[in-house]
């Protein structure tokens, strides 16, 4: 294993970094980082920000506003807790969180904190959640990124966070800050820095990894896909749709799904999927499939069924999705 040390605080960078050892420099076994941001939200890659973040709260409090490249949900970070990342060799394009969370839950267990997976995609303490992941695949190579909480913030998270009514009643929680906790609870006397180093030796202890520190060239070719990519505002706010109908439903294992659309002529137009679900899925070819597509259940179906082959939904299939469409009318 490959151990590249990042000391930026930078979202845009950092996510920059991962991207450029998924694309450009390839190693032929495991990258592991861990990093830190200023106060950030990240927005899934399936996700409207309009609908996730208070956007006052976000203002208000000079929060950074990211988008992953990775589905799932919106969190929030800052240097009260780290992120991990896995860049790893891998032909297989389904999203499988298992040897990804399976090393960190080691790493926990040998430094004292007794952390068990949860769901999908999460790490728990006591029932808690203290880490949620998630994954993107390029060509040969799957990368696996997750948030750790240690001190962070949890009253500033459920400000900047608007989760779905639909989400929480599946959850049986009222809010966000009921479901997480912070890792300081299993270890007070530590500082956000100290576990830190403590997660860093333990997987060190586990992998023996091998540091590699980037070269100055790299370093700016990073810093030029960090402002490129991830900070571009119309890639951070483009996820937004205005259809005539909107319908949600949240699928356990699956996540949350929404789809707005509109009818013409008998048409579906206005495709809009957005959602907190994981998925390799271009979600505008989804949608430029289905929009034109006569608004019959058994072509709507042949479609869909087309679009997930190559890259389906965890934990959702084409059925659901056709259901979504047509039972609500």
């Amino acid at each position: 294993m490959i151990y590249v040390p990042v000391m930026s605080l930078d979202v845009y960078h950092n996510f920059g970094l991962e991207y450029y050892l998924m694309t450009e420099h390839h190693f032929n076994e495991p990258v592991f980082m861990l990093w830190s941001t200023t106060p950030t939200v990240m927005l899934g890659k399936y996700q409207d920000a309009a609908a996730e973040l208070n956007v006052e709260a976000v203002k208000r409090n000079h929060v950074k506003v990211a988008r992953r490249y990775s589905g799932g949900g919106t969190i929030y970070t800052d240097q009260g807790g780290c992120q991990f990342t896995l860049i790893y060799p891998d032909d297989r394009t389904e999203i499988d969180f298992s040897s990804g969370l399976e090393l960190i839950q080691k790493a926990l267990n040998q430094i004292g904190i007794k952390a068990t997976t949860d769901s999908r995609n999460d790490l728990v303490v006591g029932g808690r959640k203290v880490s949620g992941s998630a994954q993107y695949v390029t060509s040969g190579y799957k990368l696996h990124h997750g948030s750790l909480l240690f001190e962070s913030n949890l009253d500033l998270m459920n400000q900047l966070l608007n989760v779905d009514p639909v989400k929480l009643a599946a959850k049986r929680i009222a809010s966000v800050h009921q479901r997480t906790v912070n890792l300081n609870e299993q270890e007070p006397s530590w500082t956000a820095a100290d576990f830190r180093e403590n997660l860093r030796q333990a997987v060190y202890d586990l992998t023996s990894f091998q540091e590699y520190h980037l070269t100055a060239d790299e370093q700016a070719r990073v810093a030029e896909i960090g402002q490129q990519r991830f900070a571009d505002p119309k890639f951070i706010y483009g996820r937004q749709g205005q259809g005539a109908f909107q319908v949600k439903r949240y699928f356990q294992g699956g996540g949350l799904v929404k789809i707005a659309y509109s009818i013409y002529h008998d048409q579906l137009a206005d495709v809009h999927l957005t959602g907190d679900f994981f998925s390799n899925l271009d979600a505008v070819k989804f949608e430029h499939a289905l929009d034109g597509t006569d608004y019959d259940r058994r072509r709507v179906s042949n479609v869909i069924r087309d679009q997930l082959a190559e890259d389906p939904i965890l934990g959702v299939d084409a059925d659901q999705l056709v259901n979504m469409l047509f039972d609500h009318v």
